[in-house]
């Protein structure tokens, strides 16, 4: 300035904020996993004592698991919300006591076709050593003739429709008791994948021939025409062991006694291949990482 009087300037200095770093990412992850937990957690506790051992089963031995998967789908939904119309609550209520009556027949009948067989100490041998199994399947009560030794010539010659001893024994045995419950009938019969080399007479005659000659046993033995709702021949189609489809166990004659109800599916099954994914994808990144 004029006057001589120094000019004084003052610069502050500006600090830079220190780099957080990735620490926030840390906890995020640490949250998004405590969710994940949580959520496994209430859906393990969801689940019926069954299905937690199917889970339990698939983490111990995920390769035995998906090479040998269990019989029955396990459940991995929750149950659907009940209906608010009573309309169709009644009509549901209906129709699962109709599906229990049905179960509940099919599973005294399976009883006493048991007492039947066991009748006969040999036929109670092949009950035993599952030649013959009885069994209770989501369609209904199952009865199934399987051949059970190499030759194959327990219940039919090979390779023909010829019926042998013991499956007229087990018809006459058995049809008593199914003519008794009088609900229909389905006769499959089931090859293994051998080829006959026989021209035009395939496994899929072969089966379908079978299946009638076990539908004409049951009709000598007491079962009206009128309870066969179907005869059916699959051939190789739907092996007993796909692992091996030529296995002698494959050859066999099925038995099927529909519910001819289905319990409503309040609680959706899933397939063993999507069971698995669905427990995979609870563990896989979100992020894709």
């Amino acid at each position: 300035m004029q006057d001589g009087t120094p000019i004084i300037i003052k610069r502050r200095k500006r600090h830079k904020h220190a780099h957080h770093g990735g620490a926030w990412k840390v906890a995020y992850a640490d949250f998004v996993t405590a969710m994940m937990a949580f959520f496994m957690v209430m859906w393990i506790m969801s689940l019926s004592d069954k299905d937690r051992q199917l889970v339990q089963a698939y983490f111990q031995d995920p390769v035995g698991f998906s090479k040998n998967p269990p019989k029955s789908s396990p459940s991995v939904r929750p149950p659907a919300p009940p209906s608010n119309d009573p309309g169709q609550t009644d009509a549901g209520n209906a129709q699962i006591e109709q599906a229990q009556k049905a179960r509940a027949e099919a599973q005294e009948a399976m009883e006493q076709i048991e007492q039947a067989i066991k009748q006969d100490p040999a036929l109670q041998q092949m009950l035993e050593q599952n030649a013959i199994e009885t069994k209770i399947t989501p369609e209904g009560l199952q009865i199934e003739l399987i051949e059970s030794d190499m030759n194959g010539e327990v219940f039919f010659k090979v390779g023909s429709a010829e019926v042998q001893p013991r499956a007229r024994e087990v018809m006459a045995h058995i049809a008593p008791v199914l003519a008794k419950a009088a609900r229909p009938i389905v006769v499959e019969g089931h090859t293994d994948a051998r080829p006959l080399n026989k021209g035009i007479y395939d496994n899929y005659t072969l089966s379908t021939d079978r299946a009638h000659a076990v539908k004409r046993l049951l009709w000598m033995s007491g079962v009206t025409e009128s309870q066969i709702e179907a005869v059916k021949g699959y051939a190789a189609q739907m092996p007993r062991v796909p692992e091996d489809p030529f296995h002698f166990s494959n050859r066999r004659v099925t038995i099927l006694l529909p519910f001819g109800v289905e319990l409503p599916r309040r609680i959706e099954e899933l397939p063993t291949s999507r069971l698995n994914d669905t427990i995979q994808g609870v563990f896989r990144n979100p992020f894709g990482n």
